[in-house]
């Protein structure tokens, strides 16, 4: 089920393969940070409906990256709305292109229709939806394109798979994964100012969250560097 975090924003923490679902309902704007694999749509939008929001009510998603438990509920939202949807253009350009490759769905047995990025994200571009405002951050390691997104004024960092609580991260044996570039981006982030921390799997850090970045800075770092 849905869990209200802070605010206008809701998360979902997913079972198995499934990335956890971040909903951001405003006024006149409803956004889901990632969908899952798709496998559990129906399930999804019946959660959705318990807190008064369906399918078509999606006017944007945002992708954290592009592996298909991330992405592969995209289709299902699709045909019941118009969502506009947003990648780092590291990955929104490959999938505009036709290559799903980055996808990750033929490696995991999945169907994957194309799909059209409507907007390509940058490191600095700012996501405004009424007064939630979502700095994005190009945090590359667990794939080329990954992102963080922050939310100054609700104290929140959504962090995808590049961080997870407990001191760990994201995997870097996918493809485009680079351990370097983890390491790199898990320090800008524990750099940042947030208390709450909502990643692509695991639980929600509702409280010391910037502590909690630092751990696994600190362990990506022991892993791939060497000793502290």
């Amino acid at each position: 089920m849905f869990q209200h975090i802070v605010g206008p924003v809701f998360f979902r923490t997913s079972m198995g393969f499934d990335s956890n679902i971040i909903l951001i309902k405003t006024d006149n704007r409803v956004v889901l940070v990632d969908t899952g694999t798709g496998m559990h749509a129906s399930d999804i939008e019946r959660e959705l409906q318990s807190i008064g929001v369906t399918y078509e009510d999606v006017t944007d998603i945002v992708l954290t990256h592009s592996h298909i438990d991330h992405i592969g509920g995209v289709p299902a939202i699709l045909k019941a709305g118009e969502p506009k949807i947003y990648l780092h253009k590291e990955e929104a350009d490959r999938i505009n292109s036709g290559d799903m490759t980055l996808t990750l769905a033929s490696t995991f047995g999945a169907q994957l229709p194309p799909l059209r990025i409507d907007v390509a994200l940058k490191e600095g571009d700012v996501l405004t939806f009424d007064d939630v405002k979502l700095h994005v951050y190009h945090t590359p390691g667990h794939s080329i394109g990954s992102i963080c997104l922050h939310e100054k004024r609700l104290n929140l960092l959504i962090t995808g798979d590049t961080m997870f609580p407990g001191g760990s991260f994201g995997r870097v044996d996918f493809p485009t994964g680079n351990p370097a570039a983890l390491v790199a981006s898990l320090k800008r982030i524990a750099e940042l100012d947030f208390e709450i921390a909502l990643a692509g799997h695991m639980n929600a850090i509702t409280h010391d969250a910037k502590r909690s970045a630092m751990y696994s800075y600190e362990m990506a770092r022991s892993m791939f560097t060497g000793p502290l």
